[in-house]
């Protein structure tokens, strides 16, 4: 009877403790939120000519559908030296999406990246926003980074050291040698051969025209790979203005640029303002997401054309030779 009232006892105190571990398990699972959004960079401390990393991603159910932001007219201060995305993809029930931008500082100094503004639709069609915080990177100089030397040594008291005359008696004679028969290969050159015409290097709208019909006959706007080449479009336009009117037009931002093309002297107004609707026209693609037309893009091509064409040095005199 003892026995019996014993066992009904244990039962009665382990049966609660089971109930209440089952109703409070810690293999449920917590909730996760319908959207996530990150916006991050690899290094948020970095070095002049250093490549930043900035990553937007976002993670949602995969009934709702969320847009990246473009944040390339956003990005100050810091140059974007390339961009990319990958494919959207699902992964345990959620869609995945992912975009990149390559930034290049080229001064030192703080700089902001302010926050991105996701925008998620849900299958009735109603919109959320999600902002990210903002992006602190401080770029210091390559200097900055030299480790100092803190482990210095007391200097070895000199050492004499045997002078060995044959040595230096062999050396001198060698270097008089050498010096006697560079004099007399200059004397020779000089006075058997006329001095060889110095080529000149080719000049700037030769080079954009080449890289121009260069791009064109890979045919990216035929494939529908425009942001690709509007880059490289940019770049070689960037690149002759450099050349030509002498002042960093890749390094510079578009704000930056147009007031110098304004103040080019020589040219008509509309010769000017070509050259601003070239650049402006390529941000659009490269960083608004517009979607030019074929015609468009050869309009431009041709617009290019004729401003590097109306623009052109003209060419040297040819110099007499001595």
């Amino acid at each position: 009877m003892r026995r019996r009232f014993l066992i009904a006892a244990w039962f009665a105190i382990m049966l609660p403790c089971c109930e209440s571990r089952q109703a409070g398990t810690p293999l449920e699972k917590e909730a996760v939120p319908p959207v996530e959004v990150k916006a991050e960079v690899d290094k948020a401390t970095a070095t002049t000519g250093d490549l930043i990393r900035y990553t937007l991603s976002a993670a949602s159910n995969p009934s709702i559908r969320v847009e990246l932001p473009e944040m390339g007219s956003r990005i100050a201060g810091l140059r974007i030296v390339d961009m990319g995305r990958k494919e959207p993809g699902e992964k345990e029930g959620r869609s995945y999406a992912e975009k990149w931008y390559q930034l290049k500082a080229d001064l030192i100094g703080s700089y902001i990246i302010p926050g991105a503004v996701f925008l998620s639709y849900n299958d009735k069609g109603e919109q959320k926003e999600y902002k990210t915080a903002q992006i602190f990177i401080e770029v210091k100089s390559v200097m900055d980074n030299a480790a100092a030397a803190t482990d210095i040594k007391e200097i070895k008291p000199l050492e004499t050291i045997k002078r060995d005359y044959t040595a230096i008696v062999f050396y001198s004679l060698a270097g008089a040698a050498l010096l006697a028969l560079i004099l007399g290969g200059i004397f020779w050159y000089r006075f058997k051969y006329k001095k060889a015409a110095v080529t000149p290097p080719r000049p700037a709208h030769a080079l954009a025209l080449e890289e121009l019909e260069g791009l064109r006959k890979e045919g990216l706007i035929e494939k529908g790979i425009y942001q690709e080449y509007y880059f490289r479009f940019s770049e070689i336009f960037r690149r002759y203005l450099e050349r030509r009117f002498h002042f960093p037009a890749v390094e510079r931002t578009t704000e930056e640029i147009l007031p110098v093309l304004s103040g080019l002297d020589g040219f008509e107004d509309r010769v000017r303002s070509g050259a601003r609707s070239l650049i402006l026209q390529a941000d659009l693609v490269k960083f608004a997401r517009h979607v030019p037309t074929n015609q468009e893009a050869e309009q431009e091509y041709r617009h290019a054309v004729s401003f590097i064409n109306e623009t052109k040095e003209a060419p040297a005199s040819p110099t007499q030779p001595a």
